[in-house]
């Protein structure tokens, strides 16, 4: 499987290819985008400046780099939806991409999509987690306008990835690990992620009150899962203890969380994927292998694993 690694400027790219990265992306606002739509129009989910690319400047030299160490770039245009305002800006923005030869756009709105697909036939569009592919009747549907790839929604878990990479053959799959686990299913989400802090809203303590008693189990459990997540690192997420079953269900490729985390967290990310993939081709015994994962996880973040932070939590037993 690949490893995915976000890039954020030029002076990194360098590091994350010379450890293991198979392939980067990233964003760029261009700022004739910002000046006309302003910041809550985000036009790739982030709107924190160290999440983006410098320039196109730098964004072409990132993509010359890329392809000069025999890896590729894929550029994140993954908001949702644009309004029909924001298209003729957008395409603008992809031809000089393609220009500069991007080789992908992760991307979720529909319209964009087809688009593309007749603008830029040979471009690999990516479905983004965004799009919220979650079954494989809606991968066929955004198969048969142009895509090629899918980042499988972080909420699925394995059995139901390893069924949709079935039954559709002519997609590649890619599947989240470390960082970032998100509480919530993201193509149904609307929060903004624009606090200088960077303090999302899933991660602020508030309490939920149901409308009506008595209360059924089922929202009981929800309601504290939900009350739960403000006591969790959300970027202490993880999911090493799955790769020997993601590659064994053909996931193509594992996406690394972190556009806009320092250089070093991003690295230490490569490095732990790239190890636990020879690990998991040595060690038959996945007990074994799933107790150096889980100790890597203690190591790595300095706290233990728990099911809000497990990309996989069908794995995860408790200590």
């Amino acid at each position: 499987m690949k490893i995915i690694s976000p890039v954020d400027n030029l002076a990194e790219a360098q590091e994350l290819l010379n450890e293991g990265a198979d392939e980067l992306y990233g964003g760029y606002v261009p700022p004739a985008w910002e000046q006309k739509f302003g910041q809550p129009a985000s036009i790739n989910q982030r709107t924190f400046a160290a999440a983006q690319i410098g320039s196109f400047e730098e964004l072409s030299a990132i993509i010359s780099l890329a392809h000069g160490r025999g890896r590729g770039f894929s550029l994140t245009l993954n908001a949702p939806f644009y309004a029909e305002a924001m298209l003729p800006h957008l395409l603008d923005y992809v031809d000089e991409a393609v220009a500069a030869g991007v080789d992908g756009i992760i991307l979720a709105d529909l319209v964009l999509l087809r688009l593309l697909a007749r603008r830029h036939p040979h471009l690999e569009l990516h479905a983004s987690t965004l799009a919220h592919l979650g079954n494989s009747e809606a991968v066929k549907f955004y198969q048969a306008q142009g895509v090629r790839r899918v980042v499988l929604p972080r909420h699925l878990n394995l059995a139901e990835m390893a069924a949709i990479v079935k039954r559709v053959p002519g997609v590649l799959f890619d599947a989240f690990m470390l960082v970032g686990k998100c509480p919530n299913t993201e193509g149904l989400c609307t929060f903004h992620h624009t606090s200088p802090d960077r303090i999302w809203p899933c991660e602020i303590p508030y309490t939920l009150t149901a409308l009506s008693e008595p209360v059924t189990p089922q929202l009981k459990a929800a309601m504290e899962r939900q009350r739960s997540w403000s006591t969790t690192n959300r970027r202490h997420g993880c999911g090493l203890c799955a790769i020997p079953h993601l590659a064994a269900a053909g996931i193509f490729g594992l996406k690394l969380v972190g556009r806009g985390a320092p250089a070093a967290q991003k690295i230490k990310n490569i490095q732990l994927v790239r190890s636990f993939q020879e690990l998991a081709v040595e060690e038959t015994d996945f007990d074994s292998y799933r107790r150096r994962a889980r100790q890597a996880h203690h190591q790595r973040f300095g706290s233990l694993c728990s099911p809000n932070v497990c990309y996989y939590p069908e794995f995860y037993e408790a200590e």
